[in-house]
């Protein structure tokens, strides 16, 4: 079964991991979690779901506040 690791740098390739984490983890746990109406369980699923949404927000934001710098610099 798979797992979702919480946290992680803000790199690319952590994003990636952690892309296919979320998916292989949602296939096999959300599934069968939503199948046997397991609200403790679902608990536990959707708290990694937001840990997911709140590290690319992270990810994102960084991205954001570097390549809006090249921009900058480029249209000067």
């Amino acid at each position: 079964m798979s797992d979702y690791k919480l946290g992680g740098p803000l790199k690319q390739f952590t994003a990636i991991e952690k892309t296919k984490q979320i998916a292989a983890f949602l296939q096999t746990r959300m599934v069968k979690t939503i199948e046997g109406n397991d609200a403790v369980e679902l608990h536990y699923l959707l708290a990694n779901l937001d840990d997911y949404h709140n590290y690319l927000w992270r990810y994102y934001r960084q991205l954001e506040k570097e390549q809006g710098a090249i921009r900058q610099e480029a249209s000067e």
